[in-house]
């Protein structure tokens, strides 16, 4: 039977994830599910409240899935995500299990998951099942703190989360040094924050272009994307124009207006962006395609399974991307952009590898027009600005039906188009050199440091000579 008090716990941390305004807050209700998880004596009682309430906060996290495809498809839509669902629940269970088996002692267990925590998120951005939507670092967005991204990514903000977590629910067992320890390391990110310096002020202008297209009209053939399009790049006056993630198909590239543009088109098994300026001046490929959506894992033997799901849907078999090839930064009027498409923005990985390879500003085409309910459109933007931060660079990002916006390289938005509406954005940017801490050292640091710290808690569990345990 479900745990009640884990899936309430687990529904207040999805209330205070992103994009929440409040989000802020996490460590509370993280350091109470740390606290409830870690009582139990049995390792399977602590996975099992683990599993539970993380089951919990990612059935409210992602409920924009569900909801959204119930509108697009019926209730056959809504039905395919519980198993995600639970999926997810069963990655932190497991963490909990190992967790609970290495470490016998309440406070070994609040530490381990809390390094332990940071470990799964990093290996959550790894391999062809990726999908690190619910990485707590992202909740320190509304504060100067997530400033500390340019040194380790969105994972260095998660270990401020965990560790502060882990300090408040230590203080159940009457243990203060670990928070004594705490607030001054986010005392120190804190001044960090508020004492990096001002972006350069915009010496290059961009038109974003936010179509506001059905995408099952589009897929359907029912629409003519690009007279719309057209019309509305009519306001660049020589600056680039962008134009959303597919906007338009490899049939309509003899029609294009006269004009540079970086596009986001949908070729024969690729997902592409293009730069065009009275010719092809280069292309990007998707790299991260969507698992079960722009790529199907054992395709050949699940065929059987596929189809069935896909006469639910009442869509045609689709046929998957290949996997992307070209993934340099495109030039046009001397400046090069590091284009990437839709949920690539949540892999800091990708914009990193554009930046090291020359970008001086980040471009992001997306169609989040398959999300009609819950805040999936907002949550996508939210945790996309980060990537401004971890580059500092200037990030322009168009959006089918938006978020359309600059975004500045310490993540604020200067500049956003209304969402659900077709226009076009007079964006302002400056092209930058320079690199990060986190753009020449990536993601390792940070999660090698996690799990070094995950071993130390396990070193510090091994029994006295009396056959007692450390606190």
């Amino acid at each position: 039977m479900p745990s009640l008090p884990s899936v309430g716990l687990g529904a207040a941390l999805a209330l205070t994830a992103v994009p929440h305004a409040w989000s802020a807050l996490t460590p509370l209700p993280l350091a109470a599910l740390l606290w409830w998880v870690s009582t139990p004596q049995a390792p399977r009682a602590v996975a099992a409240r683990l599993f539970w309430g993380m089951t919990a906060f990612f059935s409210l996290h992602l409920l924009f899935l569900p909801l959204s495809f119930a509108q697009l498809f019926g209730v056959a839509g809504a039905l395919l995500f519980p198993a995600l669902f639970v999926l997810e629940g069963a990655f932190y269970a497991l963490l909990g299990l190992l967790v609970a088996r290495l470490t016998p002692t309440f406070l070994g267990r609040v530490w381990g998951l809390a390094f332990g925590w940071v470990v799964l998120e990093w290996l959550r951005h790894l391999g062809p099942f990726a999908f690190p939507w619910g990485t707590l670092g992202y909740t320190l967005l509304p504060t100067p703190l997530i400033q500390v991204a340019d040194l380790g990514g969105v994972l260095l903000a998660s270990l401020l989360v965990t560790t502060l977590a882990a300090a408040l629910a230590s203080l159940a067992r009457q243990e203060a040094r670990p928070l004594a320890l705490a607030l001054p390391v986010w005392g120190l990110a804190l001044v960090y924050g508020l004492t990096r310096p001002e972006p350069p002020p915009p010496t290059h202008r961009a038109l974003l272009v936010q179509g506001n297209l059905d995408p099952l009209d589009k897929v359907a053939g029912r629409a003519d994307p690009l007279p719309i399009y057209a019309r509305l790049s009519g306001a660049a006056a020589g600056a680039v124009a962008v134009w959303p993630e597919t906007a338009i198909s490899g049939d309509d590239l003899g029609r294009l207006p006269d004009q540079p543009l970086l596009i986001g088109v949908a070729r024969p098994a690729q997902n592409r962006v293009e730069a065009w300026d009275g010719g092809l001046m280069g292309a990007y490929d998707k790299r991260r395609r969507v698992p079960f959506a722009e790529y199907f894992p054992l395709r050949t033997p699940l065929a059987p399974l596929y189809e069935r799901v896909f006469r639910a849907l009442g869509v045609p078999d689709p046929a998957g991307l290949l996997p992307g090839r070209l993934d340099r930064p495109l030039t046009l009027g001397g400046v090069a952009y590091g284009a990437y498409v839709c949920y690539e923005s949540v892999f800091p990985g990708i914009a990193r590898g554009l930046v090291r390879d020359g970008a001086g500003v980040l471009v992001n085409v997306s169609n989040d027009g398959w999300f009609n309910a819950g805040n999936g459109v907002e949550q996508h933007f939210q945790m996309g600005r980060v990537r401004a931060i971890e580059t500092r660079r200037f990030l322009l990002r168009a959006g089918n039906i938006g978020v359309t916006a600059v975004i500045d390289p310490r993540g604020r938005v200067t500049q956003a188009l209304p969402t659900r509406r077709a226009g076009a954005l007079q964006a302002r940017f400056a092209a930058q050199k320079g690199t990060t801490g986190y753009v020449r050292l990536g993601d390792w640091p940070v999660g090698v440091a996690a799990l070094g710290l995950l071993g130390v808690v396990w070193g510090r569990q091994r029994p006295r000579s009396d056959g007692t345990f450390r606190r």
